[in-house]
């Protein structure tokens, strides 16, 4: 058996040889088909399947959240935590949290790092072993041992792999830091597509950040994670540790004793959980463009039987055995297929980067690594296997089972009808299948466009510079600085052709987070299941103008609102008729973290995280009063902010030499964070569907060349019957019309249902967008009648003479 397959393997390859255009043809459809949804996959398996590759078990960790009244999702606090993992049987707890840091090399420059202050459990939890030294335990964590792992990736970078690095002392923050150990290669934290540098005990917290202690249990800040333990089902640890954080509330007094435990996959958590779906619709697609490019194959490969009739008939009166022809056939489709799938292999090796290049500027550790592991080439083999017996069985089946004496005479004729009726079949579903995709691809790029255009609350972003610093990383003392933000915001409004300019803790509509707080309006009595925790920002003077948010009411954030002075808040126009509907909210006052603030204010409702969130409610403090020290700084310009990016920069110098200048970008780039999916999906949509197009093209041009060539003595005999060039034509042209047409109609049917199933990924357009549907069915009628122009031109070409004589 295995000598019989190597003889049909040697014989396959030869017989492809003899035919390098068909071979090549097939080849690179196949390959484009191929390598398309490799990329795709290694993409997914990146981000979804395995995207903690140092982190063996994955399918069994788990993010933690607090579940909070009306359904909301909270961080956990640290003694919620621990008693989470003192009291759960189902699950070991663990936990962290990340912040930016400033670490002073040894030429005494200050050099900004990423650090996940993690229990002490975290690595043992996750089951990550260390590549020089120790990693965290418990011990540091109870006793705040001032000690640090370092990431595999920064010691690589910064100490060029140095292995006496154990044991140095690191100053971070200012604060003396014994590195331990270095964690292993691969593993950058449990936040999916972000990169950690630094890890250390989450009880520095207080001594590192200086924002006071973790005893109370409304400072919710930490990102659970867990491994379910063996004998528990996931939905056995979600019932049993929601049990454990209810009874833990009530225990402690919580102010809402209901809080419970959301338990998630750690897969469905962050990046992971909005790329997911538009994967699986990019993965369909994919799917569809190489059953396109099986169906040109196919076609090929009929063609490529008939000229292989005579050679396969007189196998046949020799005594060959019809399915050992079957096997033969189809062991040169897998060696067709094997070429495919190496040219894939290299396509989706070229193309894998693509997502990195998409990903917008960002304030964080971003690190997107597309490995072709095991995983991602199991796939590939899996896929050019059965894309081969897609292409390869039918022609086979067709081949095998010719009309023996017509055969052996080398009679032509019209040819079988049952191939015309199975080419023209192949023809209509390409059809098909390629207005799915071009629809995809259709609806996504009119979301696209319907986001650019969408009301976000401001106005101009493309003249709003950003710079993101950190006081603590320049070393200045919390005393100074308020002072230091007044002083950079009037050097910065002093600069030519700058409007406004201000601060802020989170800029909107990026890739970070947010902070929210419980709430109590006055006169305000909450529903039942009603959750009160409000996001809010941390905005300086003059913000407002320097966003383009309008005030509605009353007046913004003033340099005034210093500490000392009233206590003051602005509101957006949800958080005014939520809490007071019909009342004038000027003057009115709400508590929060045990300070009661007046509202003097009240500005346009915006979009904060992304642009398909309902209108939520959103405070703005002023900065002075909360004092903190990572900031955005904004500054409005009357022109291109790029240009003012070097007087910008002299004055953050001529406030202080080591306040840092970090990922400068404009506004309109910040916002392309919340246009991600759309931005990704129409373009690998649109090339995916491109590709199907022209596949397409080729799979019409083919059958209907294949089509005149059979008809050339009919052809003949309708001109010399009288029939003119235009009527040879219009016969050529509307066959491909009549298939055109029954393609469009099916492809209509399912594209219907595509449309329904990314109608959560589509923003400002449906899922049965007429205009789309119309557009789509107009490009594929055009570009059909492109590709059967020169069959129709051949035919109309016909001599008469030579085709009467035509055998």
């Amino acid at each position: 058996m295995i000598d019989a397959t190597l003889q049909d393997l040697r014989f396959g390859l030869r017989s492809l040889r003899k035919r390098p255009g068909l071979t090549l043809i097939a080849v690179l459809s196949l390959g484009l088909g191929l390598g398309a949804n490799t990329t795709v996959f290694t993409w997914m398996n990146a981000f979804v399947l395995r995207p903690l590759p140092a982190v063996p078990g994955f399918d069994r960790i788990v993010a933690l959240n607090t579940h909070a009244p009306g359904d909301a999702m909270w961080s956990v606090s640290y003694p919620n935590l621990r008693d989470w993992r003192a009291q759960s049987r189902s699950l070991d707890i663990a936990a962290s949290a990340f912040s930016q840091f400033g670490m002073r090399g040894e030429g005494g420059g200050v050099e900004r790092i990423w650090a996940a202050m993690a229990t002490g459990n975290y690595f043992d939890v996750l089951g990550v072993r260390p590549a020089l030294g120790r990693l965290l335990t418990m011990r540091d964590e109870d006793e705040r041992a001032p000690v640090m792992v370092l990431g595999y990736a920064y010691w690589r970078r910064r100490f060029a792999g140095d292995s006496g690095i154990v044991g140095r002392h690191l100053e971070l923050d200012g604060h003396d830091l014994t590195v331990v150990g270095v964690a292993a290669p691969r593993f950058g934290g449990t936040t999916i597509g972000l990169q950690f540098d630094a890890y250390a005990p989450v009880t520095l917290v207080p001594l590192l950040t200086g924002l006071g202690g973790m005893d109370g249990r409304d400072n919710q800040f930490l990102d659970g994670v867990a491994r379910i333990r063996t004998g528990w089902t996931l939905a056995q640890a979600r019932q049993e540790l929601d049990a454990v954080a209810k009874r833990v509330s009530a225990a402690t007094g919580d102010a809402d004793s209901r809080n419970g435990a959301f338990v998630t996959p750690l897969a469905d958590q962050g990046a992971a959980s909005f790329l997911k779906p538009l994967f699986i619709a990019l993965l369909g697609v994919t799917g569809l463009v190489l059953l396109i490019a099986c169906a040109n194959v196919a076609n090929l490969l009929l063609a490529r039987a008939l000229a292989r009739r005579r050679e396969i008939g007189i196998r046949i009166a020799l005594g060959a055995n019809r399915w050992r022809l079957v096997r033969q056939l189809l062991t040169e489709s897998l060696a067709l297929g094997l070429l495919a799938g190496g040219v894939g292999l290299v396509v989706a090796s070229w193309s894998r980067g693509a997502l990195a290049r998409r990903v917008p500027p960002a304030p964080f550790p971003i690190s997107l690594e597309f490995a072709v592991d095991g995983r991602v080439l199991l796939f590939a083999l899996g896929v050019t296997v059965a894309a081969s017996v897609v292409f390869g069985l039918v022609p086979a089946l067709q081949a095998s089972n010719p009309a023996l004496v017509p055969t052996l005479k080398d009679e032509i004729g019209g040819g079988p009808a049952h191939r015309t009726r199975l080419q023209s079949a192949l023809v209509v579903s390409q059809v098909a299948l390629s207005l799915v995709s071009l629809v995809c691809a259709g609806l996504f790029l009119r979301s696209l466009r319907a986001s650019q255009h969408a009301d976000v609350g401001f106005t101009s972003p493309d003249r709003v510079l950003l710079v993101s610093s950190d006081l603590r990383l320049a070393g200045v003392p919390d005393s100074q600085r308020a002072a230091v933000v007044d002083r950079l915001l009037d050097r910065l409004r002093a600069v030519p052709g700058v409007e406004a300019a201000s601060v802020t803790t989170m800029s909107p509509l990026g890739f970070g987070g947010s902070s929210s707080v419980s709430v109590t309006p006055e006169g305000y009595v909450p529903g039942r299941d009603e959750s009160m925790s409000i996001e809010y920002l941390d905005v300086g003077s003059d913000y407002f103008r320097a966003m383009g948010i309008p005030i509605v009411r009353g007046r913004g954030i003033e340099r005034g609102d210093v500490p000392g002075a009233q206590d003051v808040a602005v509101v957006n126009e949800r958080f005014a008729q939520r809490f007071w509907p019909g009342q004038d909210p000027i003057g009115r006052r709400f508590r929060r973290s045990g300070i009661w603030r007046t509202v003097v204010g009240v500005a346009k409702q915006g979009k904060y995280h992304s642009l398909t969130e309902s209108a939520e409610s959103f405070i703005y403090v002023p900065f002075a009063q909360e004092s903190r020290n990572g900031l955005d700084v904004l500054v409005r310009t009357t022109g291109d902010p790029r240009a003012l990016t070097g007087a910008v920069h002299e004055a953050f110098r001529s406030v202080n030499a080591d306040l840092p200048f970090l990922d400068v970008r404009t506004m309109a780039e910040h916002m392309q964070a919340a246009l991600f999916v759309q931005t990704l999906g129409a373009t690998m949509l649109s090339a995916f569907g491109l590709i199907a197009l022209l596949l397409s093209a080729i799979g019409i041009f083919g059958v209907l060349s294949y089509h005149v060539g059979q008809r050339t003595r009919e052809i003949g005999v309708r001109v010399a019957l009288g029939a003119s060039r235009r009527e040879v034509v219009g016969m050529v042209v509307g066959r491909a019309l009549r298939l055109v047409g029954v393609g469009l109609a099916a492809g209509l049917v399912l594209a219907l249902g595509a449309g329904q199933l990314l109608r959560t990924q589509l923003i400002g357009v449906g899922p049965r967008d007429p205009l789309t549907f119309l557009a789509i069915a107009l490009l594929l009628g055009l570009v059909a009648l492109a590709a059967a122009w020169l069959p129709a031109r051949r035919a109309a070409r016909v001599d008469p003479m030579v085709a009467l004589r035509y055998e």
